[in-house]
Order: C-alpha cells, then structure tokens, then sequence
C-alpha cells in the first residue's frame, strides 16, 4: 500500500516556533516530526510515499531528498495555492493508481496500529475508513459517531460542550479508496472533513471509521508541542529516541558528566553542555549544541539546536528556539517561549504565556507580563454562552487585545466597527480600527449605539466581519459577527479564540495598510431594512400602539424598527396595549401583554413559530435549546423544525435567512405585523401556542463535562441532539446542557405543569450528581494506579 503525507502546513498556532519553516519540520528529539511519521509508516510496510506541500516546500524537500536515507521512496507534490486536504491528495492520484492508500497528517505525533486501521478497511468493504481516537478532551477535534459496525452515522465539526456525546475524535489519518476520490474536484479547494466525507454520508457510502489503540495528538500549539515531548519522554508514545539510554529515564548522546543533577527522563543530545551545579529535568529535551549554565534549573522545557540557559535561570515549562538565549539569572515561567535570536535580558521575567518573537529582547531585570508583540490578558478571552466576550473593562478587556482582534479581522478584509455611546467603548473601537488598518482591513464605522444594528450595519454594506464593543458599568461585551451580520458559528468562535490566545499583530507593509471609512447608514435606514426583512408585507395594515421604553439602546433600537413598521409608540406599558423589551444586545425579546401578563422569550419563540407556519414558508430553525413547544406548534400545521446542530447546514442557513427568530427587532415587526394584520392581541395570539411551564438547575461538575454528557447519553439511550442531551419523559421534556465558561451542566425540564418540570429537573439533578461522583472516584483510581 502507498501512502500520502499531508505536509503543507504553516503551523500558525505554533508561533514563534515555527517562525519561519513549515510544521513538519518542527525538530523533535533532534529530527523533524515528518521524520517520526515516515518511520511511523515504514513500520507498518508502507515505502512508497507522496507529500503535498503549500508553505516553504524547499526547506522540505532538501531535507528529506527522494527519501533514500531513510530506506523509502519520496515523490512530490507542492501547490501554489492552498488545495484543502481532499484537493491536494486529489493531486497524488497519478502515482497512487487504482489501488486504496493511507493519508497521515505530517505534523501530528502518534504510534497508532495502522495495519488494523488497513485491515478493518479491506474487511468492511469501505469506500473510506477514518482512523479514530479516544480523547479526553475532544473540544478542539472533528468529533465522530459510529455504529455497532463501526459505519460513520454523524459528524460534529469543533463541538461544543452540549455535542460531546462520543470522545471519538478524527486523527486525520485515513484509507481511501480511488471511487471515494473521484468526488474530488481537481485543482479546487476540497476538503476531507468539511467536503467530501459529509457527501459520502449523504449517499449512504461505505463510510466507517475505527477506533484506534495507543498515542496520538496533534502537535497544534506550542503548549501541545510540550506535552507531546514529555509524553514521548514517559513513554507512553512508542518512537524512536533517537540515543543511547544511559541510565533510568536518561537519553545521552555523551556520557553524563559529574557534577550535575539529573531527573529522569531526560534527553541530552549532541554537542549540549551541563553547567556545575545544574539541575535539569524532569521531562526536558536538551538538543544539538543546547547550553545550560552552572546552577541553572531547567525542568519540563526544550531547548532546541544552540540555545543557551546562563548561569542561575530558572526555566520551567519554557520552550527556547533555535539559537534563543536566556541570560544569568533570568526566569522563565509556564508556556513562555523564545524565538529563535530571541533574549532574556539578565534578571528579566517571563510571565506565564509570554512569548519574544525572533530577535525580540526581554529588557534586563524587567518583568515581562505580555508578549512582544501584543497585550496578553490576565486570562484567555473565550465566548460564553451568547455568543459574546465578556469581560471588565481595563483588567480582562484593554485596548491591547482590540488591537490584536481588529487584527485578526482585519487580515480577512473590511470590518464593520460600532460600539456604545461610552469613552471607554469608544477608546477599545479607537484601538480595534487601528489593528483594522494595521492588518490592511478598511474599518467601517458606524454611529449605531446597539449590537443588533451593528449586526445590521454589516448587512448593509455586505462585510465579511463585523464588531460591536458594548460597555456596561465597566463591562464589556465583544459581539463579533460573520458574513452579513450572521452569528458566528462554533467554528467561527474556536478560531479567533486560537487567533486571540496566540497574541500576534498582524501587520501589512505601508502602501497596503486599510482606511478608515464612515458608514452611512443612519437609524432610520437601518430600521426599514429590518422591516423589509421581517414583516409580513401584507396592504393596509393597522396601526398598532405598542409601549417600548427608551432607556436601553436596544430598546431605542426597537422603538426605531417599529415606527418603520407604522406602530404608534408610548414609553410604558398601560392595560390595553402590549410592551416589548429587548435583551442581550438585542438578541432577545421579551413581552407584556394587553393585561399586564409577562411573556417569555421562550413563549414568544413559540408564538414566531406558529406565525411562520401560518404565514410563512411552513418550515422554521430555532437554537439547540429551544422550548419544546415549537414542536407541537409546528405538528399542528404539518410543518418542520430545524434545530440547530441537530440538522446541520440546513438548520443553520435557514435560521440566518429567518432573522426575526434571533433579533428582538425583526421578532417584535413579524409579531405585530401579525397583529396588524389580523386585527388581533397580542395575548390572543399566544394563548394559541402550548403552555409549558419550565425549571431550571445548574450542577457544578467535578470530573469532566464531556464525560458525564456520554455517561448520561448512554444511561438513556439517547442520540446527540446538537448542543446538549434533549429526552422525552412522558408528558414532558429534559434538556441538559454543558456550561461554556465553567464546569457545570444546566437541566432545564418542561412540563404541562410547574410540579411536574419541577421533579423532572430534580430527578436529572441528583442523575447528574451521581454519575459525576462516580466518575470523579474512578479518575482518583487511575491516578493512584
């Protein structure tokens, strides 16, 4: 069998490591990690290779030639455009003939049993089989679900808490056959995961995939890179080491020296020089030429072909490029790293995650608190549960990460740019325009005062990515949006989150650097563009009086939208006419009708459903954890629920196109269009959708969140339902779902009463207390063992 390494990556996330050379070639035990993948598949019988390379494939292939050193044969393939993956082994097809072959991502570290993965292909017949891994933390992989009979059933693609049903992740190894291949479009961006597969699960392929024993992970960043060498050095990763095993856990290419301080494992190569009185190890790579000086410590670190740790530093976790120097008495803490020619300074510190890209100086005796080329926050800046980043003001959210965020969306081209009518909002936009322009992005700025018609604004001028800066008493809300003023998917989310945590400022050279530019969409327009959008367009509507206040910018937002529509406006609700509110940005609404009753976004939800299924196109996608009402609204008429998650693309482009069901706005135009329309109220109307009553808990989580989710999808025999667990029981709904920003699970129950959702929610409570005590006793075993 043949086989194709996938080589053309440029390892990004790997900065500054891989600062100039493609990521294969990131040294590990004093060769590049495409090294240990050939060695990998010369294992398992396989001799004739292809690589596909995009970035910097020189460097690549004068280091491995035809692959005669090491007793295989090499054959090219390099593009000048990224091919995806499917596209640039579509490439290989003229030397691989019409026989199945292997494909292996050139930068991952792993000693799975290919030949079972070969084996179990050829037996089941299959167009395609993925080789598969049991992860412990799955979130930042391609997650699979097989059957029985190991036949792929569903992909999920970066999945959050609530999709982590399986820990089956997709390693990117696979064995393919030329049919399955014949998909592939030639010399046209495609795509395994993303494009092919998915086709083949369409067609009913044989598409399986099999779970693999043993060692694999993927070497994506430079904390990732670390733990790779260290589970090398613990061997719980069969590779080859390389050296000479001197004593217990000591790897040397010299013998060991008298006068120093090893703790195993360690690995010392060629030419490395042990100060007096030095202590390294454990878990510590030293490479070709690699110096530490007298009464150093370096302990759970790598320095690679020429770095120097002087006399006196302490070095934990740290990673020192090529040629790096860390002078006398300097300190570097967890996850800093060095770029090749990069300096420590004497007495400098290196907080955690500080990085010096190549040539950058940490200034003697100075503490360093962020990386050189950005402001690193006291914490990682993540999305929570809305959709947003949230964090305060001048501690978590300063104009340093602005700058880093604008740009990263600079690089991709025009931003729309809004913010709150607060200085500190408008010195965050001020600094996110400059990353904007600094990236060669135009900024596209706008007056709006809300997130909802920032989302607006970029449909108005067709942006690829937009951003509204929201500040609330010293907090900030960071709503980015996609194509259009869309939400960001997960992926969209996992992706700038990476961007954020690497901390690199994107720059262009001065003839390329963007404008600022001033948007000219006033309230007014955008406000008959959501009418356009949302209403029901129906002749000679009655003006409806509605009370919606003033306080809140999206409240101003709302009453700006249902002027448009023609509603007559007062600033508080009275008995005889209904009040909105909008909420989150203006992501939701909330009601109060003719007589005083409080209508819940989720009723409201409810109530948007049956106006589509009435007067719309009979068909309506609603978030992963919406009431179950919309079902049974939706039952009445025949009609179809998309949830997303749950059904995929689909799901997702119709809930885009449907905006009413995700902006207060465009709801509160479709609602009293519908009102107009019909000459109704609007607690008329509701009383036409189911009642449910709800409860809510949230569980904290001890163990892991993934794990109790399969545990509790398991007990249940349920299937992934997109972001969390939903169950009927009886007469009611469980919805369970994972916590983004901690470790808890939150159980809504519904039920045709508030006894019933009461005792359902505390049921699946004491469930989930249960499972997660038992799982955190067996994680305590394994750790004593």
């Amino acid at each position: 069998m043949k086989a194709v390494i996938m080589a053309g990556g440029e390892g990004t996330r790997l900065r500054p490591l891989s600062l100039g050379s493609p990521k294969p070639m990131t040294p590990l035990l004093g060769r590049p990690v495409m090294e240990h993948i050939i060695g990998l598949l010369k294992r398992h019988g396989i001799g004739d290779i292809c690589v596909t390379l995009c970035y910097k494939p020189q460097g690549v292939m004068d280091h491995f030639g035809d692959g005669d050193r090491l007793g295989v044969r090499l054959t090219w393939y390099t593009e000048d455009e990224p091919l995806g993956t499917a596209g640039s082994v579509k490439r290989c097809m003229d030397r691989l003939g019409e026989e199945d072959f292997l494909v292996i991502g050139g930068d991952c570290v792993c000693d799975l049993d290919l030949s079972q993965l070969i084996r179990f292909h050829r037996e089941r017949g299959a167009q395609a089989t993925l080789g598969l891994y049991r992860h412990d933390s799955p979130l930042e992989y391609g997650l699979v679900l097989t059957d029985g009979e190991g036949r792929v059933e569903r992909f999920v693609e970066k999945p959050g808490w609530g999709q982590v049903f399986t820990d089956q992740i997709n390693t990117g190894i696979y064995v393919l056959s030329p049919a399955a291949m014949e998909r592939v479009p030639q010399d046209v961006p495609w795509d395994f995961g993303k494009d092919l597969f998915p086709a083949l699960l369409r067609e009913g392929a044989p598409l399986y995939g099999l779970p693999l024993a043993g060692y694999w992970r993927d070497m994506g960043d430079c904390r990732a890179y670390l733990d790779c060498a260290c589970d090398i050095l613990s061997g719980k990763v069969a590779l080859d080491m390389g050296l000479p095993k001197r004593e217990g856990g000591i790897w040397s290419a010299a013998p060991l020296p008298a006068g120093i301080h090893l703790v195993p494992p360690c690995w010392i190569g060629e030419g490395a020089h042990l100060g007096q009185g030095c202590l390294i190890g454990p878990h510590t790579i030293l490479e070709k030429g690699a110096r530490v000086g007298e009464r150093a410590m370096v302990q759970r670190s790598i320095l690679l072909e020429n770095a120097s740790a002087g006399d006196r530093t302490t070095l934990y976790g740290a990673i020192l490029c090529k040629d790096a120097s860390v002078q006398r008495g300097a300190v570097l803490n967890e996850g800093a790293v060095l770029g090749e020619n990069a300096l420590a300074e004497e007495g400098a510190t290196l907080l955690e995650r500080v990085r010096l890209w190549p040539g950058q100086t940490a200034p003697a005796g100075g503490r360093l608190a962020r990386s050189v080329t950005s402001g690193s926050q006291k914490g990682a800046l993540r999305f929570g549960d809305s959709g947003t980043i949230r964090g305060v003001l001048g501690e978590d959210i300063g104009p340093e990460a602005l700058l880093a965020l604008g740009s990263i969306l600079g690089a991709e081209g025009p931003v729309g740019l809004g913010c709150s009518p607060t200085s500190g909002a408008g010195m965050l936009a001020r600094a996110a325009a400059a990353g904007i322009a600094a990236a060669g992005g135009d900024a596209w700025i706008h007056a709006l005062d809300s997130p909802v018609q920032g989302a607006g604004a970029a449909l108005y001028h067709h942006l690829p990515r937009s951003l509204f800066i929201e500040e609330r008493e010293g907090i900030v809300y960071l709503h980015p949006f996609g194509q259009d003023g869309r939400p960001l998917d997960r992926g969209g989310e996992r992706k700038l989150e990476h961007a954020l945590l690497q901390g690199e400022l994107r720059r262009v050279r001065g003839t390329q650097i963007g404008r600022l530019r001033q948007s000219d969409l006033t309230q007014e327009q955008w406000a008959r563009q959501v009418v356009e959008a949302a209403s029901l367009r129906r002749p000679a509507l009655r003006r409806t009086t509605i009370a919606v206040g003033t306080a809140d910018p999206e409240d101003r937002a709302l009453r700006a939208a249902l002027s448009a529509l023609g509603c007559r406006l007062e600033e508080e609700w009275r008995p005889g006419i209904p009040a909105f509110h909008a909420q989150r940005g203006g992501a939701a609404l909330t009601a109060q009708d003719e007589e005083g009753t409080v209508v819940d976004p989720g009723q409201l939800l409810a109530l948007l459903v049956l106006i589509e299924m009435e007067n719309g196109s009979g068909k309506a996608a609603v978030p992963a954890g919406a009431s179950a009402a919309v079902e049974l609204v939706a039952a009445g008429y025949g009609g179809t629920i998309l949830r997303l998650g749950r059904d995929g693309d689909q799901a997702r482009e119709l809930y885009e196109a449907q905006i009413w069901l995700r902006q207060a706005p465009a709801a509160a135009v479709r609602i009293c269009s519908r009102m107009a329309a019909a000459n109704q109220k609007l607690a008329s109307l509701v009383a036409r959708t189911p009642r449910f009553s709800a409860w809510r808990r949230e569980v904290p989580i001890l163990s892991d969140r993934g794990r109790v989710m399969q545990a509790l999808a398991r007990e249940n025999a349920r299937e992934p339902s997109g972001e969390g667990l939903r169950m009927r029981t009886g007469n009611g709904w469980v919805y369970l779902t994972p916590m983004a920003r901690r470790s808890a699970l939150r159980i809504v129950a519904e039920g045709p009463d508030l006894e019933l959702a009461a005792e359902l929610c505390d049921f699946y409570a004491g469930r989930t207390a249960e499972l997660d005590r038992a799982l955190s006793e067996q994680c305590a075993q394994e750790e004593d063992k």
